[in-house]
């Protein structure tokens, strides 16, 4: 098997750091330009442009080539050792990954349908899908802490953590989207 340089190794490293600051800023970005939506003329065209731009440079100048830059390098490293996808904490790698991809597609299409105004969702279900990348983040940096241990107990203890996780966040954006309710309802008052 071939010997993997570190620099490349390096190199994929912070291809994955960029790619994921990059995907959780602009989630965000999605957040406020939903919000933005809701205000008056002129503000509402002036914020939607501004929103727009800074979508767009995230998604094709940052978020895109740090994906493929991963993919790249990844897909190099398996062919230069192709006993790693042999290895039970690489296929649980790759089956990530695989989540990841399908994430980042929906996170485009999102932008797409913010950009053309066709947007659904509301700014609460948008806060709930922002909190899929750290999740995702999270559950590869424990597979890179436990992979020479991976077994089915860890695989359950992960799932377990990875769910707890998903029910803070839920229960930490509905609260946040009551008190902005609460807030806006006491504005409204006399």
């Amino acid at each position: 098997m071939g010997s993997i340089p570190t620099v490349l190794k390096a190199a994929q490293l912070m291809a994955l750091v960029t790619f994921f600051g990059g995907t959780l800023h602009v989630v965000r970005l999605f957040v406020a330009h939903r919000q933005a939506l809701a205000k008056w003329e002129p503000d509402r065209t002036i914020l939607t442009r501004q929103f727009e731009q800074l979508e767009r440079r995230a998604l094709y100048y940052l978020i895109w080539p740090s994906l493929v830059v991963v993919l790249l390098l990844g897909i190099w490293m398996m062919w230069q050792r192709p006993g790693l996808l042999k290895l039970p904490f690489m296929q649980v790698g790759i089956g990530l990954v695989a989540v990841l991809i399908g994430y980042h597609l929906m996170v485009h299409r999102l932008h797409i349908r913010l950009r053309k105004g066709t947007m659904k969702w509301s700014a609460l279900q948008l806060h709930l899908w922002a909190q899929g990348a750290p999740i995702l983040l999270f559950a590869l940096i424990v597979l890179a802490l436990v992979r020479d241990r991976l077994t089915w107990l860890w695989g359950a203890l992960g799932l377990l953590v990875v769910g707890a996780l998903v029910m803070v966040a839920i229960t930490s954006v509905r609260d946040r989207g009551n008190k902005d309710n609460d807030a806006e309802a006491g504005n409204e008052s006399p």
